[in-house]
């Protein structure tokens, strides 16, 4: 396992956090958006079921060309200088969205944000990795975590303001704090030094010789997202009092504080093996269950859950790799995050939504983590 030594100490932890969180909490919160304003789209457009398809899948791939393409361009060029333009192109893909004028618009603009969006997770975490002393890290990168809230701005947004501003009220009014916060970032990197890693090997190489450990993370992040978006559509079922929408989205705060805290005194294997071991059990007795109470009990309690893998995986996967760091750790987490979008469609598809088979799925997921748990025992990466 390959450590991350950081190469700049001079500007404050709490300074190096922000810059980094900035970012990610609207990368969230646009990702969010979308699937809660998924039917307004459509209706506003007059979409097709193969057009909103379309424009979930255009999503998906964007997140996943952004990571790998602004990935690979902050590993030659520094992180500090990318996490400037990846902004500026989110800048120009949510104010093209709240002027989309057509279907065809709609597509390119939600690509191009995207594209930003997929360089974010990457970029961010392998900044704070290089600035933030080791036994501070897994901490950290929790805490960096909470950006995972931008969700429940989302919601919350499409609860209060939508009836309100409509739809491209909600694109344009976030255009407001993310030009504060772009000169925000753009003041804290000002005459920072900039870290840049001079890997030698062709990325293709670099690949290939860390075929095994990208693997690991690319299931890790499949299967841990995979159980967090499934339980996001399945909870917009339940109760949808304001209460109940902030405690779904705030239980995964304390879950993200517990896996640092796990990593730091039990290591990575032993953290995900608790995550796995609390899906399965916790899915089985919903489904043993077969109450409403217990689905309720079930969407309440795995944000709490999930946040284990969460806080730890920013960390973890920039540990994991050492030339293009941010490129393979950002395109193991995104793709799992990918593929973690079909999940539901894979739910339905099997006809797991019904009678209760949904928790049978979250159950296997649980299992799926359990192995990955197992395999990798030889080079857990540790916080202390």
């Amino acid at each position: 396992m390959r450590n991350v030594t950081p190469a700049v100490t001079s500007p404050s932890s709490a300074r190096v956090y922000w810059t980094a969180f900035i970012g990610l909490f609207f990368d969230y919160y646009d990702l969010y958006l979308f699937v809660y304003l998924d039917k307004v789209l459509a209706g506003a457009f007059g979409l097709t079921t193969a057009q909103s398809n379309w424009l979930q899948f255009t999503g998906l791939a964007g997140v996943g060309l952004g990571a790998l393409g602004f990935g690979y361009l902050a590993d030659r060029h520094g992180r500090g200088r990318l996490l400037l333009i990846v902004f500026g192109v989110y800048v120009a893909g949510i104010a093209g969205l709240s002027l989309a004028w057509d279907f065809a618009s709609l597509l390119g603009f939600r690509l191009l944000a995207s594209l930003s969006l997929g360089a974010e997770w990457g970029i961010s975490h392998a900044y704070l990795a290089e600035r933030v002393q080791r036994g501070e890290r897994y901490r950290f990168a929790a805490l960096l975590q909470f950006s995972i809230l931008g969700g429940l701005l989302a919601a919350l947004a499409a609860k209060y303001a939508l009836p309100v501003a409509g739809w491209r009220g909600l694109f344009a009014a976030s255009l407001v704090p993310v030009a504060a916060l772009s000169l925000a970032r753009w003041r804290a990197l000002a005459g920072e030094p900039d870290p840049v890693g001079k890997a030698t090997a062709a990325p293709a190489a670099v690949l290939v010789r860390n075929l095994r450990p990208f693997l690991l993370c690319l299931g890790l992040a499949s299967l841990t997202i995979a159980s967090g978006t499934i339980n996001v559509f399945y909870a917009k079922n339940l109760p949808q009092s304001t209460g109940y929408t902030v405690l779904f989205w705030a239980n995964v705060a304390p879950g993200m504080l517990a896996g640092a805290w796990l990593v730091r005194r039990q290591g990575v294997t032993r953290a995900l093996a608790v995550y796995a071991a609390g899906l399965f059990c916790l899915s089985l007795g919903a489904w043993a269950s077969g109450s409403a109470r217990a689905g309720l009990a079930f969407a309440l309690v795995l944000p709490l859950l999930n946040g284990i893998p969460f806080g730890l995986m920013g960390a973890w996967f920039n540990e994991v790799f050492a030339d293009y760091r941010t490129m393979l750790s950002g395109a193991a987490y995104n793709l799992g995050r990918i593929l973690a979008g079909f999940a539901p469609m894979l739910i339905t598809g099997l006809g797991l939504h019904a009678e209760g088979r949904y928790f049978l799925f979250s159950a296997a997921l649980g299992a799926g983590v359990l192995v990955l748990a197992w395999l990798s025992r030889p080079g857990p990466a540790r916080a202390e």
